[in-house]
């Protein structure tokens, strides 16, 4: 009888080895052109990228907690990042679905106190491509031309902050205005 010990022990012949490194925090994004519901103004998101700018996204449900409280303490982080980086990073949100219009998301912003620099409807093929609606789900896009995530999160928690800001900052590295040949 073999001992307690040996039926933990695997063998060379039954052992797989598997050499796939980790997947990369960066991701591909989802091109889309918008009007957003509070200004009229048509958003271009390749366009902001481009153009060397830092997106912070949320998607939202209406009647979500945790989408307000996410919506505040990401307000928090844009207003600090701002400060250090002026001009670099925009705040939007979009509401996870397709069915809400735009007057109740208006009225979602108004009734919560957000400050948004865009608020859209008709979010459910991001939100799909993305992998799904967490309540919140937030994304820190950036990286210029190149169209990149660099921060992904079904859900918020305040303890996530030190990582949206790093992943702000990463962004913003990797962003270059497309427009401003200096730099180049």
């Amino acid at each position: 009888m073999p001992s307690v010990h040996a039926q933990f022990v695997q063998e060379e012949a039954n052992h797989t080895h598997n050499f796939t490194f980790p997947t990369s925090d960066i991701y591909n994004t989802m091109q889309w052109v918008k009007q957003d519901v509070l200004t009229g103004n048509t958003i271009d998101l390749y366009n902001k990228l481009d153009s060397g700018l830092v997106i912070i996204q949320e998607y939202v449900m209406m009647d979500c907690r945790p989408c307000i409280t996410g919506g505040k303490g990401l307000e928090t982080i844009v207003e600090s990042m701002r400060k250090l980086y002026p001009g670099r990073i925009r705040f939007y949100q979009t509401v996870y679905e397709d069915e809400t219009t735009a007057k109740t998301l208006k009225k979602w912003v108004k009734d919560n106190g957000f400050t948004p620099d865009g608020v859209f409807i008709k979010g459910k093929n991001e939100v799909a491509f993305y992998g799904g609606m967490g309540m919140p789900t937030i994304l820190v896009l950036g990286g210029g031309m190149r169209h990149k995530g660099y921060y992904k999160r079904l859900g918020y928690s305040p303890r996530e902050n030190g990582v949206i800001i790093k992943a702000v900052r990463r962004a913003l590295s990797l962003s270059v205005n497309k427009f401003d040949t200096a730099k180049q």
